[in-house]
């Protein structure tokens, strides 16, 4: 493959360049790029590059070596959904997963008159935490009721499906020195099932063995926490009596997620860099999920989480990052859904709202967003809509319903992350009669598009990989193929070759014919990379201006990939203080040069 290991040994002290080339516009004439590497021209920080995890192969020392050795990713995401031991876990929480019509269901939920289970809906329903306990199937579910004492609710969790993530995050931290940084970062997909209430919404979505369309949320189905929405109220309820008195839901929410989190670290001997205390703030799904449809209500759970985590001399730390939602499609949704009763807050309304509460703009160390905006990905154009105003914002109002003079994150002094996006099909090209805005090479275009419009401080895929001879659209790889899957090679040429702490820097392009540039700067490694994106149907030559701080760098190693061709090593010259290079059509190149010892 040609690959440099990562290290000292040969990534420290190089000059990377990466050049990458799309369709749809003809490839007239050469692009010449300018790189601005003063004061003036540095932007953000980049921290690293990612997926989630939630695989039994993370445990396994080939999925480990593939993602930090070979891939260079410096970051993995987990999902921190609470696992309670016996009984509160029992019968998956006294839900049923049926497996057939008029058969036993598994978990020992036994009923082969009623397949769809004792009320015909496939789940187990509740209003919140008073009736949580109800009878349901002939038993009652407890609680697992949090207390004063940190060390006695880890005692209530079971860490024992979550083993491969632990792992992995060890096997991260073990290369941190090796991958320039490491850093761990999980989610809440959803907090305990019994602290949550109804959000007035039902399910209507999915065939059996599904809920049954119309079920209210939130309900529990296959032990998982689907739906609703964390009771903020504050009001002191006798179900959570800690043994001291009764404690409120929100209480209870905040000591389980500190709980569960200091139980992870003490059992995998690994360090929280931040948590999202709410994946995806405004989705109910029969998975693992919640909403928090108004800004303040999450503004309450932040300000509890916060003031919980501070207690500790090994939680203080951890960055809290929010809101953790979807990059909208349009002005709606990066403002808001919806009216009245019916009103659901979007991105930057949440950023407004935490702002004007000095405890939560404290609470919350800085954002982070999940960039499925294709706008950018488009024959039409290369710049992003979405992500200019996930930055920016707007000064005049793009709709007469939405106000003008909304800020973007930039206004606010903290950095962002793109903390999950998916959905590609296998091939390198796809589709393969339009646009290619769909297959592996659009990873490439799309993070391009996450790191300049959107400024963001690092990219988490989804999944890493999840079957053994497919790619599927979560994930960039499978396991019979791991290096040479086309998603795999097209995340690869950013993630490892710019290392944590590298700068992102202004670059300029002239006479473009589609390319489109970024560039960062790792000042202790000294080295600079520069990434071109094109729309350009033929191969394209495209001519760096070597900046003066670089113009020692002779050579450069070169990584090529295109549809018919992944990951080939080559080498260009500098010459006259340029560097020219082919790039072919929907193509990737990556140029590393050696500057200074």
């Amino acid at each position: 493959m040609g690959d440099a290991t990562l290290g000292n040994a040969t990534v420290v002290g190089t000059w990377v360049v990466m050049l990458f080339l799309g369709t749809a516009l003809p490839a007239e004439g050469a692009a010449r790029v300018t790189v601005d590497t003063s004061p003036a021209g540095r932007m953000q920080v980049i921290d690293g590059f990612g997926t989630c995890m939630g695989n039994a192969w993370a445990g396994e020392q080939w999925f480990q070596e593939l993602y930090y050795d070979d891939l260079g990713a410096s970051i993995m995401r987990t999902d921190l959904t609470p696992h309670f031991v016996s009984p509160y876990s029992d019968l998956h929480y006294y839900s049923p997963w049926f497996m057939g019509r008029g058969t036993t269901s598994v978990f020992n939920f036994e009923d082969t008159a009623n397949p769809d289970g004792p009320e015909k809906n496939r789940a187990r329903t509740y209003t919140g935490p008073d009736d949580y306990s109800r009878e349901f199937g002939g038993k009652r579910a407890p609680i697992a009721v949090m207390g004063p004492d940190i060390m006695k609710n880890v005692e209530l969790f079971d860490y024992s499906s979550v083993e491969p993530m632990g792992n992995m995050a060890k096997a991260g931290l073990a290369r941190k020195e090796k991958l320039g940084d490491f850093k761990l970062y999980g989610s809440f997909w959803s907090p305990a099932p019994w602290v949550k209430i109804s959000s007035g919404n039902k399910w209507n979505g999915g065939r059996w063995p599904m809920p049954v369309p119309g079920t209210p949320w939130p309900f529990v189905w296959g032990g998982n926490f689907a739906g609703g929405k964390l009771d903020v109220s504050d009001k002191p309820l006798e179900v959570f009596n800690d043994g001291t008195g009764p404690t409120s839901a929100l209480t209870q929410f905040a000591r389980c997620a500190a709980a569960y989190v200091k139980g992870f670290q003490d059992k995998f001997g690994v360090k929280f860099y931040a948590i999202s205390i709410q994946n995806e703030v405004n989705f109910e799904e029969f998975y693992n999920s919640a909403t928090y449809p108004l800004s303040s209500q999450y503004i309450t759970a932040l300000k509890a989480a916060r003031r919980e985590f501070d207690k500790y001399e090994d939680l203080k730390e951890i960055q809290i990052i929010g809101p953790e939602d979807l990059l909208g499609g349009d002005v709606w949704g990066m403002w808001q859904y919806g009216g009245g009763d019916g009103t659901v807050h979007k991105n930057l309304q949440y950023l407004v709202n935490i702002a004007a509460d000095p405890e939560a703009a404290r609470a919350l160390g800085f954002f982070c967003i999940h960039g499925y905006a294709s706008d950018g990905a488009t024959a039409a154009g290369a710049d992003s809509q979405m992500w200019d105003w996930w930055v920016n914002g707007w000064r005049n109002s793009p709709n007469p319903a939405i106000p003008a003079d909304v800020k973007g994150f930039a206004a606010y002094g903290k950095k962002s992350w793109m903390t999950e996006t998916s959905g590609e099909e296998a091939a390198w090209l796809a589709p393969r009669n339009a646009f290619a805005g769909n297959g592996g090479w659009s990873i490439a275009l799309k993070t391009q598009q996450a790191l300049t419009a959107g400024r963001e401080s690092a990219c988490i895929y989804w999944q890493f990989a999840e079957r053994e001879n497919e790619t599927t659209g979560s994930c960039l790889t499978r396991k019979n193929n791991g290096d040479r899957e086309p998603k795999y090679v097209a995340a690869k040429h950013f993630f490892r070759y710019i290392r944590p702490n590298a700068v992102a820097v202004r670059a300029t392009v002239d006479g473009d014919g589609g390319v489109t540039a970024s560039a960062y700067v790792h000042e202790q490694d000294k080295t600079l990379t520069v990434v071109l994106v094109s729309r350009a149907a033929e191969s394209l030559m495209t001519t760096l201006n070597v900046p003066a701080g670089f113009a020692e760098a002779k050579s450069f190693q070169t990584f090529t990939s295109s549809a018919d061709s992944l990951w080939k090593e080559s080498a260009a010259v500098a010459d006259g203080g340029t560097v020219a290079v082919e790039v072919p059509g929907y193509g990737v190149v990556t140029l590393v040069a050696k500057v200074g010892p």
